[in-house]
């Protein structure tokens, strides 16, 4: 009879450990991607990389070149030059109309050549800006002056004498600019920038006004809002004057209550 191998032994522990280090071994392994997934990946990323760059390209294309700045005359004979041109085109604007005239217009006017006029100014509206700007300064310089002309002593006569120059004063300026007072007024609600020099205008104005008669004894209480409301008496006043709507108006009388009410406002 053949004898039967002994089977060997196996050792338990040995076998669990075994096992356990063959699990451990599996669930620690990443799973390697395949060659077709890496290259997906790569494209992919070169591909946004492209077109990020495109995009910085194009967006660097697509940003507008600032504005070249015009040329600030320090020498006498280019100041003078271009003060001439301001003149010149104020002028004109004011016979003319705004959009009746061009740059080349003001030029042949100011006997100069078109050239010469863009070297100092960007094109008609900027003329137009700038001689506004430069007629606002010498209309509050005039003003100021009336009232430091006015003084008497008496803060109410004082007033009362700057009230009636005054009046007379922006009739005649509004008379004489009527044209190109109300092409303005139609310019102010559809260009940006005439809307900002009129802007900056009247707020000098009101802070300049408010100052003088402060200085004058004015009543310091609410006197930035007096003074805005005075200033806007005055200018109804103008308007109604330059343009009645209805002819058998008295205007002496509406003359005499504005000069009253402006007065109340600024001195209580």
């Amino acid at each position: 009879m053949a004898k039967e191998k002994p089977v060997p032994k196996t050792d338990p522990e040995k076998k669990k450990t075994s096992k356990s280090a063959a699990k451990n071994s599996t669930a620690k392994k990443p799973a390697a991607k395949s060659t077709a997934a890496k290259k997906s990946g790569a494209t992919v990323k070169s591909a946004a990389t492209s077109k990020t760059a495109v995009a910085k390209k194009a967006s660097k294309k697509a940003a507008p070149a600032a504005a070249k700045p015009m040329a600030v005359p320090k020498q006498k004979r280019s100041i003078e030059t271009r003060l001439k041109i301001l003149s010149v085109g104020g002028d004109l604007i004011l016979q003319k109309g705004y959009h009746n005239i061009t740059a080349d217009d003001i030029a042949k006017a100011a006997g100069l050549s078109t050239g010469i006029v863009y070297h100092y100014f960007r094109d008609k509206k900027d003329i137009l800006i700038q001689a506004l700007q430069m007629a606002a300064d010498h209309l509050m310089e005039d003003v100021t002056r009336f009232y430091h002309e006015a003084e008497k002593g008496d803060k109410g006569l004082e007033f009362d004498a700057f009230a009636e120059k005054t009046l007379d004063y922006l009739l005649e300026y509004h008379q004489r600019n009527w044209a190109v007072h109300e092409e303005l007024e139609a310019l102010y609600h559809t260009d940006a920038d005439i809307a900002e020099v009129s802007d900056g205008f009247w707020q000098n104005m009101y802070e300049k006004m408010e100052q003088v008669f402060l200085l004058k004894g004015a009543n310091p209480e609410k006197s930035a809002e007096n003074v805005r409301m005075a200033v806007n008496y005055i200018e109804c006043f103008c308007h109604t004057y330059m343009h009645p709507i209805d002819p058998d108006l008295d205007q002496t009388y509406m003359r005499k209550k504005t000069i009253e009410i402006v007065k109340k406002l600024i001195f209580g």
